[in-house]
């Protein structure tokens, strides 16, 4: 069952990147982030399922929607940059570098500490730069794409 949950998942991951129309590829995100809750609760973590299918799946998509009403139904056209190509995956070699960095760690805690709580607030630090570097990017893809929107406005 989960591993046709993970099935699912990985084709609507595939479907919501790949779509041409942002409407039936914002659905498609929609539905794996529901999938992801789904399969959270195999996984008997109720309360990571619940987040994930309330917080990604319900404000996420709200956003995302936002989104698509300042864009139009549409992607715009791109023009191609291979410096932001290299800084994107430069990027993402860096927070797979520092993920794997962080691997003993993150084997050191068990799946069910008798608290969690406290396992949380002790290696919470140990993931604060993943954490911000990933904000950063956020936030500057978002800068980016607000800056393209108001040129196209202008233009």
């Amino acid at each position: 069952m989960s591993l046709l949950i993970l099935v699912a998942v990985l084709m609507l991951a595939l479907a919501s990147i790949t779509l041409k129309k942002t409407v039936p590829a914002m659905i498609a995100f929609a539905s794996m982030m529901f999938l992801l809750g789904i399969y959270y609760f195999v996984l008997d973590e109720k309360l990571l399922g619940l987040l994930q299918i309330f917080v990604y799946t319900g404000g996420i998509v709200v956003l995302m929607l936002f989104g698509i009403t300042v864009i139009g139904d549409t992607f715009p056209e791109a023009k191609a940059r291979p410096w932001a190509i290299v800084s994107s995956i430069a990027v993402g070699a860096a927070l797979m570098y520092l993920v794997t960095m962080m691997l003993p760690t993150m084997q050191t805690l068990t799946p069910h500490t008798s608290n969690q709580a406290q396992a949380f607030t002790e290696h919470y630090a140990d993931f604060v730069l993943i954490f911000a570097l990933i904000g950063v990017s956020l936030l500057y893809g978002t800068m980016k794409m607000v800056r393209f929107l108001r040129g196209k406005q202008h233009g």
